[in-house]
């Protein structure tokens, strides 16, 4: 995986979940806005995403069809380790947030800033679902309006 060879988007979890692992039966009405975001762009996940799907898996009893379906998107889909510019960047991001009193700060969102942490280490946007990310320092979101 080149990031350079194309624009690239890395997919918060709850992102990732609803296009690639949620069932047809119950769609998500984000499902289309963000498709239409994601036309032409190279789709990367974070080393936390996988382990907050394989962690849904491991706690949920979804049948052996559906659990195999999302381990072949998941297994399907780039994902960028933790390196130490991922480290670094997470410990900046930390200290940014607690200096500027961003909620992302907070113990509870502790995955969430890894994940926004490794899209400010690679150089990408993220695309979230949900409003924690917004005014991170240091993190370009995805948005309707930057598209």
């Amino acid at each position: 995986m080149t990031l350079a060879d194309q624009r690239w988007v890395l997919l918060d979890t709850d992102v990732w979940s609803v296009l690639f692992a949620r069932s047809t039966r119950t769609p998500d009405a984000r499902t289309e806005t963000w498709r239409n975001l994601l036309v032409g762009c190279g789709l990367v996940i974070a080393t936390q995403t996988k382990a907050e799907v394989l962690a849904g898996l491991a706690i949920n009893d979804l049948g052996a069809k559906r659990r195999e379906s999302i381990l072949s998107q998941l297994a399907g889909t780039s994902r960028v380790p933790v390196t130490e510019d991922v480290i670094v960047a997470y410990a900046d991001l930390t200290a940014d947030c607690k200096r500027a009193g961003h909620a992302l700060y907070a113990k509870q969102h502790t995955g969430d800033r890894w994940v926004a942490a490794t899209a400010i280490a690679v150089g990408v946007p993220l695309l979230a679902g949900d409003g924690i990310y917004a005014g991170a320092p240091g993190l370009e979101i995805l948005t309707d309006s930057a598209h």
